[in-house]
């Protein structure tokens, strides 16, 4: 079994980078294998998180053999697209306004190529990105946010665009009307609670807290769009597709194959997930892998709708032009 693995749950602490959580490297497959870096945000939402639990990842064929992986996780995608941009990721998950941001921005040299969708955000039968508010604070519709502080990861990121996005759907003024305040997604339910924040926007693991104490829901990404989005997709480095074409598609081969063993064996992965993280089994059990989580078993980009998202960014000025997605990804990697 690989050495190297340490458990660790997200970090509670704003701005915290966490590199190299597993340290495959040298360990397994020998030095003939090319070794690829991979950094991500959210534990348990993400595959690699998955990738990353020795006893998950035994099940895969061509890790050890293929490739090599090191995997690494940082507080936002700007973190993680500041890692490629230095060279200390070849892959990295980003979600979309820090695609199309750094796209235009042209911030990582070379450029990179999206490569697969890692989950789908607004699907009428999974989880939707969802924004709540205390049972008693007044607001219950995206028109009472007008005055309020509302928690996010980090701007810039998808989480940002969309209540930007939602807020200008309801004539809310983002820069002048509310105060956006950043929030590690692990605390914004105590931030919640003690009126640190008016609203926050949340994601599925942690929307569990909210949901079961009867916060408000004051909208989900259901209310934004009438069919799934893709919203969070592995992209990798130009220069790393170049030099590691036959290792990135082992690599592929092996994410997608990772879905069909988890959803095929659900307990002993959730089992699984919990030794390696601490966290309750119920905890996981409330969401992973139920309609309360993403749709996340669709791997090939829907060039149409990516290119929908991204001209809706531009439209709104979140981002400064738009651009043709099919220029950078595709799904020649997917099996």
């Amino acid at each position: 079994m690989p050495r190297g693995t340490r458990r660790e749950f997200l970090k509670a602490s704003a701005g915290t980078t966490t590199i190299g959580l597993t340290g495959l490297a040298g360990c397994i497959g020998g030095d003939s294998s090319p070794t690829l870096s991979l950094d991500y945000v959210v534990p348990f939402e993400n595959w690699p998180y998955f990738f990353d639990i020795p006893g998950v990842r035994e099940n895969l064929s061509n890790v050890g053999d293929d490739y090599e992986i090191e995997i690494s996780r940082s507080s936002s995608t700007p973190d993680s697209l500041n890692l490629m941009a230095s060279g200390d990721a070849d892959i990295a998950l980003v979600t979309t306004q820090s695609y199309a941001s750094s796209i235009i921005q042209e911030t990582i040299p070379g450029g990179y190529t999206g490569i697969l969708v890692d989950f789908w955000d607004a699907h009428p039968e999974h989880f939707g990105f969802e924004i709540y508010s205390r049972p008693d604070s007044g607001i219950t519709e995206p028109e009472d946010l007008e005055g309020a502080q509302l928690g996010v990861n980090g701007l810039g990121t998808s989480v940002h665009a969309i209540l930007i996005l939602m807020l200008q759907d309801v004539g809310i003024d983002p820069e002048e009307d509310v105060e956006f305040v950043e929030q590690p997604f692990p605390t914004m339910y105590s931030s919640l609670e003690d009126e640190i924040i008016d609203a926050s926007i949340f994601v599925a693991q942690f929307a569990t807290e909210p949901r079961s104490n009867d916060y408000n829901l004051v909208f989900s990404t259901q209310d934004l769009y009438d069919e799934a989005i893709p919203s969070g997709y592995l992209v990798a480095r130009n220069d790393t597709l170049d030099e590691n074409e036959d290792g990135i598609a082992a690599f592929v081969e092996d994410y997608v194959n990772l879905a069909d063993y988890s959803f095929n064996n659900r307990d002993e992965v959730i089992s699984l997930a919990s030794d390696f993280s601490d966290v309750p089994e119920g905890y996981l059990d409330a969401f992973l892998f139920t309609e309360n989580d993403w749709y996340r078993t669709e791997f090939s980009f829907d060039f149409d709708r990516l290119q929908f998202v991204i001209d809706e960014l531009s439209d709104a000025g979140i981002t400064s032009e738009s651009f043709s997605v099919q220029d950078y990804a595709t799904n020649e990697y997917i099996p």
